[in-house]
C-alpha cells in the first residue's frame, strides 16, 4: 500500500505511543459497554447502579482524554511529516537532472506537493480513528465471547460473509478512484489552457467554443465517474449496515435456536453486538478518504521515481571539498553529445558531437534557426543537460559529478522564458550601489527601486521584465553571463543600446557573455559567432564593426 510506504518514513516512525493510546481508547470503549451491560443486570440495586454510573462517567472522561491525546499526537506528527515531504520533493526536483524534472512538469510537481499531499492531511486522522475502531471491535468480540461462544461465532460468521461482499465493492471503488483521478487531471489541464489563453479565446470564437466543448466533455466524464463512485459507495455502505443488522438479528433469532441460553445472555450479547456498530461504521465511512489518500500517495511516489534523484541524506554530512573554478581561462565541450528522447522513443533529436571552447572575457553569439539545437547547446554548456558522450571541461580538465555544482556556480542566466520575482534570492549584495548603477544603465530607475533584497514591483511590460531579470542576474556577480534571446522583447532603441553599450560595458568588467541571438544586424558585436545547424556547430568569423567616421576638430 503506497500510503503506508509513504507515511512510514516519518509519520509512522516510532508509532508505539499512538498504538498504545489507540488501544487505551478501545479498552475504555469496552469499559463503557461493560458498565452499561452490568447496569442492565442491576436495575433493582440502587447502590450498584450508582457505582456503575460513576464507572461509566469516569470511563467516558478518560476515553475522551485518550482520544484527544491520540488525535493531537497524530496531527502533530502528520503535519511534521507533510512538511518534510513537501520540502523533500522540491529538494529532489533541484537535485534531479533537468530533463527528468522538465518531463514531470512544474504544474504536476505543484499539484502533488500541494493539493494531493493535503488529501493525506485530511485522511490520516480518520485512519488513526479507524485503527482505534479495529482495536475496539476486537475487544468487543472478546467480551462477546466471554458471554457466549455461540454468539461470537454467529457475529464472526456474518462479518466474514459481509467482508467478502464488501471486499468486492472495495476493488470496484479503488478502480473508480483511479479513473476519477485521471478525469480530474484531464479537466484541470483543459481549464488551465482556457485560463492561460483568455485573450486568444476572446479573439477567436471557434477556438473558445472548441476549448470550452473539450472542457465540458471532460467535466461530464468526471461527473459520470463520480456518480458511479457515489452509487458504488452507497452499495458498499449499505452492505456494511446490512452486515451489522444481520449479525444482530443472528444473535436474537439464531442464538436461542442453536444453544440453550437465557434472555439476559441474548440481551447482553445483542447489546455487545450493537456496540460494535459504531466502530464498524467509522471504518466504512473513512474508506473514501483512505482511497483519496492512497491515490495521492501513489502519485507522489510516481513523481519521486520519475525524478530519479537520490533521497536526501539523513543526519549531518561531512561536506565534500568544494571545487573552485572562479579563476578559469576556458570552458569547453569535448565531443559532447546529448539526445532528447522522444515520446515512446519516437522523434528523438540529438545535439553533437560538439567541440566548443569559450575563452574567458569573450562575447560569444550562438546563432541558428529555430529548432537547430541552440537552447540544448546552452543547457549542455551550463551543465544542466547531462553529457551522454564526451565531456564538459574547465581549462582542459573534465568536470565530474562532484564538481558539477561548483561549475554551475560560474553562470548567471536569463532564459527566454525567465520568471522574474521580486525577491533577489541569488544576489550577492545590494548595498554597494551596484544595483542602482544597473537600474540607471538599463533605464529602469523611474520604474523600479530596491526595497532591501527585493524589487518594489515586477508588474511591468515584457521587455522591462527582461531588463529586470538581467539586473537580477548581474547582481549575482558571476563571471559568465548567459542570455537566451534577451533582446527579442526590447524596442529597437534598447536593442541597439544593448549591443552597442551594454555588451561593451560588460566586457570591460571582465564578464564573459554567451548570448543566443537572431539579430544579424549586430553580429559584429561578438568576438565569436557559433552557428548551430541540425545539432552541430560551426564557427563563423563575425563581421568587423565599421570604424566611425572621423569628425573634424572644432576650430576656435
Amino acid at each position: 500500500m503506497d500510503l503506508w510506504r509513504l507515511l512510514r518514513r516519518d509519520a509512522l516512525r516510532n508509532i508505539q505511543p499512538l498504538m498504545l493510546l489507540a488501544v487505551l481508547a478501545a479498552a475504555l470503549n469496552l469499559a463503557l459497554l461493560t458498565s452499561l451491560n452490568d447496569a442492565l443486570l442491576a436495575l433493582h440495586d440502587a447502590n450498584e447502579l450508582q457505582r456503575l454510573l460513576i464507572v461509566f462517567l469516569l470511563s467516558a472522561f478518560l476515553w475522551r482524554m485518550s482520544q484527544g491525546w491520540m488525535m493531537n499526537a497524530a496531527s502533530k506528527r502528520l503535519q511534521a511529516a507533510l512538511a518534510v515531504l513537501r520540502v523533500d520533493l522540491l529538494r529532489r526536483a533541484l537535485a534531479a537532472d533537468l530533463p527528468d524534472t522538465m518531463a514531470v512538469g512544474s504544474s504536476r510537481l505543484a499539484q502533488v506537493a500541494g493539493p494531493e499531499l493535503q488529501l493525506l492531511a485530511q485522511a490520516v486522522p480518520t485512519l488513526v480513528i479507524s485503527f482505534q475502531s479495529v482495536a475496539a471491535i476486537v475487544l468487543c468480540l472478546l467480551y462477546l465471547a466471554s458471554l457466549s461462544g455461540a454468539a461470537v461465532l454467529i457475529v464472526l460468521g456474518f462479518l466474514v460473509l459481509g467482508g467478502v461482499l464488501i471486499g468486492r465493492s472495495v476493488i470496484r471503488l479503488e478502480l473508480l478512484s483511479e479513473t476519477i483521478h485521471e478525469a480530474e487531471g484531464a479537466l484541470t489541464e483543459r481549464s488551465e489552457h482556457i485560463l492561460q489563453t483568455l485573450r486568444e479565446c476572446k479573439l477567436n470564437r471557434r477556438r473558445a467554443a472548441n476549448a470550452l466543448s473539450d472542457a465540458t466533455a471532460c467535466a461530464n466524464a468526471l461527473k459520470q465517474e463520480r456518480h458511479r463512485f457515489g452509487a458504488e459507495y452507497s452499495h458498499y455502505f449499505t452492505i456494511s449496515e446490512l452486515t451489522y443488522y444481520a449479525a444482530l438479528a443472528g444473535i436474537i433469532f439464531l442464538l436461542p435456536a442453536v444453544t440453550t441460553t437465557d434472555v439476559a445472555t441474548v440481551v447482553l450479547s445483542g447489546h455487545a453486538a450493537a456496540f460494535i456498530a459504531y466502530p464498524v461504521i467509522t471504518i466504512v465511512a473513512s474508506y473514501p478518504s483512505y482511497l483519496a489518500a492512497e491515490t495521492a500517495a501513489r502519485s507522489y511516489l510516481a513523481v519521486e521515481a520519475e525524478l530519479k534523484a537520490p533521497p536526501p541524506a539523513k543526519g549531518p554530512q561531512k561536506p565534500a571539498p568544494a571545487a573552485d573554478f572562479t579563476g578559469f581561462s576556458t570552458l569547453a565541450l569535448d565531443g559532447a553529445v546529448f539526445r532528447h528522447a522522444g515520446r515512446d522513443g519516437v522523434g528523438s533529436f540529438t545535439v553533437g558531437p560538439v567541440d566548443l571552447t569559450v575563452e574567458r572575457g569573450d562575447i560569444v553569439f550562438v546563432t541558428g534557426h529555430n529548432g537547430a539545437g541552440k537552447s540544448t547547446l546552452i543547457h549542455m554548456l551550463l551543465g544542466l543537460y547531462p553529457i551522454q558522450r564526451g565531456s564538459l571541461a574547465v581549462d582542459g580538465a573534465p568536470v565530474g559529478p562532484d564538481s558539477l555544482a561548483a561549475y554551475r556556480d560560474l553562470f548567471a542566466v536569463v532564459f527566454s522564458d525567465s520568471h522574474v520575482t521580486r525577491q533577489l534570492y541569488g544576489a550577492l549584495s545590494t548595498e554597494d550601489g551596484f544595483a542602482e548603477e544597473l537600474l540607471d544603465l538599463l533605464e529602469m530607475s523611474d520604474k523600479v527601486a530596491l526595497d532591501g533584497r527585493a524589487f518594489t514591483t515586477v508588474e511591468l511590460s515584457q521587455g522591462q521584465k527582461k531588463r529586470l531579470a538581467l539586473i537580477a542576474a548581474l547582481l549575482e556577480r558571476k563571471p559568465v553571463l548567459v542570455l537566451d534571446e534577451w533582446a527579442a522583447d526590447q524596442s529597437p532603441y534598447f536593442r541597439r543600446k544593448f549591443y552597442r553599450e551594454i555588451l561593451p560595458w560588460l566586457k570591460a568588467r571582465g564578464i564573459t557573455v554567451i548570448a543566443v541571438t537572431h539579430d544579424d544586424a549586430y553580429f559584429d558585436a561578438a568576438d565569436v559567432q557559433l552557428q548551430v545547424e541540425q545539432g552541430g556547430i560551426r564557427r563563423i568569423d563575425p563581421p568587423v564593426l565599421a570604424a566611425p567616421e572621423l569628425q573634424p576638430l572644432p576650430t576656435s
